[in-house]
């Protein structure tokens, strides 16, 4: 083949290829990009690492570390209040790990603290091939909501920045909370 064949040939493959890696929708690409999640998280998932060995039960310290998963579900799938939904329900969309450390300690929610941890969240929207990542404080009172960083993201949300509002539906079967989250994403790209 000759060298302009084989030139011309690599130039529209090239073209080709870029065209389809632009034409991939990316979060924010365009500007706003605001969409909401429902998340129910799962008590059985719950572990939790102690800086007092002594401490027990359900009882937390400031400086505890604790790690938790649950599935996310879409928008507006899930109940409020004291609910009796299935963490592990079909209809999921994702899967969520959580893992933190607690700011407060039991003492201190007994007291009215309403903001109990400092949480790093891989959403995982269906696998980690498209994830976003967020971290902040996180609300453990239901109707309490907060907004949390979005530190960027993997596969379609590559490069992406921005907030998450996260509202605290209430709780579900497992005990633990049922969480409305909203993105508004840009895209630093």
């Amino acid at each position: 083949m000759k060298k302009k064949t084989v030139f011309s040939i690599l130039i529209l493959i090239g073209a080709s290829l870029a065209a389809i890696h632009f034409s991939i929708p990316r979060a924010g690409a365009t500007g706003d990009n605001t969409f909401t999640f429902d998340v129910a998280l799962d008590a059985n998932t719950y572990m939790q690492n102690n800086i007092d060995p002594n401490e027990s039960g359900m009882n937390f310290t400031r400086g505890d570390t604790f790690i938790l998963g649950g599935t996310i579900y879409p928008g507006g799938t899930l109940p409020s209040g004291t609910a009796s939904n299935d963490p592990n329900a079909p209809g999921g969309i994702g899967k969520i790990t959580c893992r933190g450390t607690y700011i407060v300690g039991t003492n201190d929610v007994a007291n009215g603290a309403t903001l109990w941890t400092n949480t790093t969240e891989l959403y995982l929207l269906p696998d980690d091939n498209m994830e976003l990542i967020a971290d902040g404080r996180t609300p453990n009172v239901m109707g309490a909501t907060v907004q949390r960083a979005v530190l960027g993201g993997t596969g379609r949300f590559r490069g992406a920045t921005g907030e998450v509002h996260e509202l605290e539906l209430g709780t579900n079967a497992t005990g633990f909370c049922n969480l409305r989250i909203t993105f508004h994403l840009k895209s630093v790209d």
